[in-house]
């Protein structure tokens, strides 16, 4: 991984840190880590942006370090900031559930050149995709199928876990025809 992109993404994951410590690493990179990687130009994080007294306290930090951040002011579901060049996006799809027990869950790794970072489970992934697909569509059930599928091929997958998150989030009938 290029330097540039190494240095925007740890000075990202310490903002990140910073004002969300229950955040997820989602999105491509995430899934690069349980299934066969794809490109990407952005760093996507899961953080709870209902917190709108710490999303506020983000807006102005981030401005403070001159870096960009779209849109400037609370109350959306997707926050782009933009480090370097680097694109990093905080969201919180609409419907889902940020809790105890999906945080517990995820994974703690060290990259060289970022540090240490956090990544959501691979049955949490799953669950994301499957509840983006509801707007977005299929593609996102295929990303779904592929993290499922690579993840229980690796013996890294618990399916009653993966079957409890959806049905907490209201999907388990899809989610039911991926496994």
């Amino acid at each position: 991984m290029e330097w540039r992109i190494k240095e925007a993404i740890r000075k990202g994951v310490k903002v990140v840190k910073k004002f969300y410590p229950d955040y997820a690493l989602i999105g491509r990179m995430a899934r690069n880590f349980y299934a066969p990687p794809e490109t990407t130009l952005d760093v996507d994080f899961l953080v709870d942006l209902d917190k709108v007294e710490v999303l506020a306290e983000l807006i102005d930090y981030v401005r403070s370090q001159n870096y960009e951040i779209f849109p400037a002011e609370v109350g959306h579901w997707q926050y782009r900031i933009v480090i370097k060049g680097m694109r990093i996006d905080l969201v919180k799809p609409k419907g889902v559930i940020i809790d105890q027990e999906m945080i517990s869950r995820r994974r703690n790794l060290r990259i060289k050149g970022i540090g240490e970072i956090y990544v959501i489970s691979s049955e949490d992934l799953a669950v994301l995709y499957v509840i983006s697909s509801l707007e977005r569509g299929v593609k996102d059930l295929i990303k779904a199928k592929d993290v499922i599928s690579y993840s229980i091929a690796r013996r890294d997958f618990n399916v009653d876990y993966f079957l409890h998150r959806c049905d907490k989030h209201n999907v388990k009938p899809l989610c039911m025809e991926l496994i």
